[in-house]
């Protein structure tokens, strides 16, 4: 359950919004923001309660959000 919610969380932010946030000037916040969500991720699947397709999901989102940050 806490990996669907998670999953549903970083669902709503684009890499396009990504890139939008970080030429306003909050790359700092976007990134504080995607390392939380990736601890939130780690802390549940050590948990050990974690679905394999969602934490795929998670991690193929997030990966992509950091991506677009770096671009």
């Amino acid at each position: 359950m806490l990996g669907d919610i998670l999953l549903k969380l970083i669902s709503v932010l684009t890499p396009d919004d990504v890139k939008e946030l970080k030429g306003a000037g909050c790359e700092s916040e976007v990134a504080t923001l995607l390392a939380t969500c990736d601890g939130i991720a780690v802390a549940w699947r050590k948990a050990g309660v974690s679905d394999n397709q969602v934490w795929a999901d998670i991690q193929i989102k997030l990966n992509a959000l950091r991506s677009a940050l770096r671009g």
